[in-house]
């Protein structure tokens, strides 16, 4: 899929930055440098709106935008020292040093971009975590203490990430009697990435505030994730009423489930509405903006 470049007006809504603050720190200290479209104007990919972030994140904490940039420069050779950064943050989580966990995570956000952070290191190390929990080798405080350190950066990512207004609206949540955040918590990153407004109802929202949110708010869509089949097919008869509202109440809403529950592309037996989606969140993402919400540009 081709990623297509954003204006500077775009980046600048992206990010809290201004135009004029943007083209400071081009020129001045060749922060990002940006490509140029067929009419000439600038274009930024995700990977600059990234590396823009990060500096604003590091300027708004006191560190002058020069140093900042030299740093992010300089991250590549301190990264040659890393052998295995997912079993250090584990040996982190293991030992509850939060200092430690929080000293390799911001070297980490230092090296990599956004994505490759979430899909190369926090989601292995959050899968590591769950496996090495069942098997026994940790116990269950280790295992939280883990995954709410990574749920925490997670929110800390999607905060930072600034959409524009009128964009297609997708109130994401975990499904009825469903606890594990952390899938929808990414496939929220890859969302506002791909220029939706997102909003996290968090984890079991009720079934009177989903009907309630749809009559009042009608967004464009709801998304939901699902780990654990039982929980799936309790929720059954919650998203079969959520599809006949949609109907009765003629909206253009559209639901969208996924998670590991989820074993086939598809409509949900008995809906219009109810999309079932099988991937990663990225992957889910990209369905969902090429097949039903954003016409192919």
């Amino acid at each position: 899929m081709n990623h297509r470049l954003f204006t500077i007006k775009e980046a600048s809504m992206r990010t809290s930055l201004s135009t004029q603050l943007i083209r400071k720190w081009e020129e001045r200290y060749e922060a990002v440098i940006p490509q140029r479209m067929a009419n000439g104007y600038r274009g930024y990919t995700n990977h600059d709106i990234e590396t823009l972030l990060w500096f604003k994140k590091q300027v708004d904490e006191g560190v002058p935008i020069g140093m900042a940039v030299q740093e992010w420069k300089n991250a590549d050779h301190a990264a040659m020292d890393w052998t295995n950064p997912i079993e250090q943050l584990l040996q982190s989580f293991i030992e509850l040093d939060l200092t430690s966990a929080e000293r390799i995570y911001e070297q980490l956000l230092a090296v990599l971009q956004l994505e490759n952070l979430m899909l190369q290191i926090l989601e292995p190390t959050l899968v590591e975590l769950g496996e090495r929990w069942e098997r026994g080798e940790i116990s269950e405080y280790q295992e939280h203490f883990g995954s709410l350190f990574i749920r925490d950066k997670m929110l800390a990512i999607r905060g930072m990430i600034r959409t524009v207004d009128d964009s297609p609206l997708m109130v994401t949540a975990c499904g009825p009697g469903e606890r594990h955040e952390l899938g929808i918590l990414f496939f929220g990153y890859f969302a506002q990435m791909e220029g939706f407004r997102v909003v996290y109802l968090g984890s079991s929202p009720s079934e009177k505030g989903i009907f309630d949110c749809l009559v009042e708010v009608r967004p464009a869509a709801f998304t939901f994730s699902f780990s654990v089949t039982q929980a799936l097919e309790e929720a059954v008869p919650f998203l079969q009423e959520l599809d006949q509202r949609i109907t009765g109440g003629q909206l253009s809403t559209k639901v969208f489930i996924g998670g590991k529950a989820i074993y086939e592309d598809g409509l949900l037996a008995g809906t219009k509405h109810v999309h079932m989606l099988v991937g990663d969140g990225k992957r889910c993402v990209e369905k969902i903006k090429t097949r039903f919400l954003i016409p192919n540009e």
